[in-house]
């Protein structure tokens, strides 16, 4: 059967995992870093640099940003592809390998 606590609290647990940033609501700005979670204990959250264990309602996430990566970078024409090697009169000759059967 469905357990709806226990697919909460898992979800809860997942949100909520170590080394996850995050900040007290009652201080905002102020950082802290997720120490531990143990959903046995109550409250289940211990902060880095508080030694008062928290509630998920006294806390809120804080994102990282995503960092920018050129997938669709535009190669420079001046290469030659793979299988291909220049001849010494500048032009590209391609190499047929083969293999044995």
């Amino acid at each position: 059967m469905f357990n709806l606590n226990a697919d909460l609290d898992h979800q809860e647990e997942l949100q909520y995992r170590a080394g996850a940033r995050v900040q007290l609501k009652q201080r905002p700005g102020v950082v802290d870093i997720i120490a531990e979670y143990d959903p046995m204990m109550v409250p289940p959250i211990w902060l880095v640099n508080d030694p008062k264990p928290r509630y998920p309602e006294e806390l809120e996430l804080v994102s990282r940003p995503v960092l920018e990566i050129n997938w669709f970078k535009r190669a420079s024409r001046g290469k030659v592809g793979a299988g291909a090697r220049k001849s010494s009169t500048g032009g590209a000759k391609v190499e047929a390998f083969r293999t044995s059967a």
